[in-house]
């Protein structure tokens, strides 16, 4: 049985959690998981909002990065960071070249 012509999501990041949970489809296939199982992935990493379900992030070496940037991100805009202020954390965060806490 064919797929239907995938529908990404609306918004200014649909195209990036499309992208995000073909990923993890592909990953469940890898290990064998079974259609069902690639299919309730695939729906939940879609409908997942970073911003509201943080505590849903795995807590896997795989999701430390994921979940350390979207903490950061979060608390930032909670502040009043602009959106391109957002965007640069989190990709400084995911690349790796994000400063270190400073020890108080």
């Amino acid at each position: 049985m064919a797929h239907p012509a995938p529908k990404i999501p609306e918004g200014p990041h649909g195209k990036i959690r499309y992208d995000r949970a073909k990923r993890h489809a592909a990953a469940a296939k890898a290990k064998g998981k079974s259609s069902e199982e690639i299919h309730a992935i695939f729906k939940r990493v879609i409908a997942f909002d970073p911003f509201k379900d943080t505590d849903k992030i795995p807590n896997d070496e795989a999701h430390k990065k994921y979940k350390s940037a979207i903490v950061h991100v979060k608390a930032a805009k909670a502040k009043g960071a602009s959106a391109d202020e957002i965007h640069s954390m989190y990709e400084r965060i995911m690349s790796g070249t994000a400063g270190k806490h400073k020890k108080a």
